[in-house]
């Protein structure tokens, strides 16, 4: 090997190792976020974000995630990276725009379509809805969803980190190190959460899912939901992350509106469940996958 070629290696292995590093410390950022606003929250003012919470608790602990994410973002992004926001897929307001609405659509309309499939079909069962009752929880949960998960998760994973990634490696290689990124927040976040409760001295124990979760099922779910918002981010020419914003809150949406709030009721067995799940989120890869092929076809 020529000394020409042992310095192009040097530089390639120290390129990718820093778009590692980099992705890894979105995912720490957000992890940090999120048990940082926790923790504050709940010691300062005695709120939390759980459902069981008022509107304006869990909008004070979302914000507080939103603020130390994305402030964090943006300042690797300006001072470590040196370079532009459009990059990270903050590409303008309306591009932005645009892609929220795309990214929303495509998910509501995915969950709505396999809904209607499977309530003919008998699979799962509308027991009730109740009009004013649903309009509140879609607003409440809006506000709160985007703000505690959908704004700084996708400007973390799906922008800075992937962005990173796709510098230093191969379409493909990006792609599989950005959803391993996406499985290590929770894993972060709950190890913290750990910590913190064995140095008060109350911890349960570390836990390698969230409560109540079976972890194979958690984690295979995160991975098809990372490849999903990952193809969201290439489904538009802007590659505006505002897409990926918008999906999210289309999963969160449609997930909890199938697994009971107040307002609607369905009835479906673990198949049901798995029919749904499966099948809304095939649908939209399919989706997003298509608008990148049109994109790719036109440029």
């Amino acid at each position: 090997m020529t000394n020409v070629d042992r310095g192009a290696s040097l530089t390639s292995a120290v390129g990718k190792g820093a778009a590692v590093s980099r992705a890894l410390a979105a995912a720490a950022v957000m992890a940090i976020g999120l048990v940082a606003s926790t923790e504050a929250s709940a010691h300062l003012f005695g709120v939390d974000a759980t459902a069981a919470s008022g509107f304006g608790s869990r909008v004070l602990v979302a914000s507080c995630v939103t603020v130390i994410v994305v402030g964090a973002v943006l300042l690797l992004r300006r001072r470590l990276d040196r370079r532009v926001l459009a990059g990270i897929g903050l590409t303008g307001l309306r591009s932005g725009a645009s892609g929220f609405g795309l990214g929303f659509g495509v998910l509501a309309a995915s969950g709505l379509a396999v809904l209607l499939l499977l309530d003919l079909t008998g699979v799962i069962r509308l027991l009730s809805i109740n009009p004013p009752q649903l309009l509140s929880f879609l607003a409440t949960n809006t506000v709160v969803a985007l703000l505690l998960e959908a704004i700084p998760e996708e400007l973390a994973i799906r922008g800075y980190a992937l962005t990173n990634l796709r510098d230093a490696f191969p379409p493909a290689a990006a792609v599989v190190l950005n959803i391993a990124t996406f499985l290590v927040v929770p894993v972060l976040a709950l190890a913290l959460q750990w910590m913190l409760s064995e140095a008060r001295g109350a911890s349960d124990g570390l836990l390698f899912a969230p409560a109540g979760n079976d972890p194979i099922v958690y984690y295979t779910m995160l991975a098809a939901f990372g490849y999903l918002l990952v193809c969201a981010r290439d489904s538009t020419a802007s590659a505006t992350v505002w897409t990926c914003i918008g999906a999210h809150l289309g999963w969160l949406t449609m997930n909890r509106l199938v697994l009971g709030v107040e307002g609607v009721q369905f009835e479906m067995d673990e198949l049901g469940m798995l029919l749904f799940f499966a099948g809304y989120a095939s649908i939209s890869i399919i989706l997003f996958s298509w608008l990148r092929g049109r994109h790719r076809v036109a440029a």
